[in-house]
């Protein structure tokens, strides 16, 4: 599994990532996740609440991409990886804040390992594989 850097987690922390997926016809679709956070050193995590296109996608084919970018510094980075839906189990119940409960019927914890990283960097190494 790839692991994240320092300069990862504060881009992911202080950017808005969005997350993409494909249906079941291959078309892309994607996304903004302004809950989307590091779970830890291999895990990105965020809340699902509406349980439209990104979650009937990830029950499709349990694969994600996240892209963060810092539009001034022109970095940025891809991870893609395999997703875990945690919904009514320990793990939800642990991480999921209680007061979403109170805006949201029905929430998951959407798990992503972290299985690659590239480079979105305006350069030449922009699509590089790091990790």
């Amino acid at each position: 599994m790839a692991k994240l850097t320092e300069e990862m987690k504060q881009m992911l922390s202080e950017q808005l990532p969005f997350l993409a997926t494909a249906d079941e016809n291959g078309m892309p679709k994607v996304g903004p996740k302004g809950s989307l956070h590091v779970l830890d050193d291999s895990h990105l995590a965020y809340f699902e609440h509406t349980f439209r296109h990104a979650f009937h996608n990830l029950t499709v084919n349990g694969r994600a991409a996240v892209a963060v970018a810092d539009r001034p510094a022109q970095k940025g980075f891809r991870f893609e990886g395999q997703v875990h839906i945690h919904e009514n189990d320990d793990l939800a119940k642990e991480n999921i804040p209680a007061s979403l409960y109170d805006r949201f019927p029905r929430l998951a914890y959407v798990v992503i390992d972290i299985e690659s990283i590239f480079k979105l960097d305006n350069t030449l190494e922009a699509g590089t594989q790091i990790s």
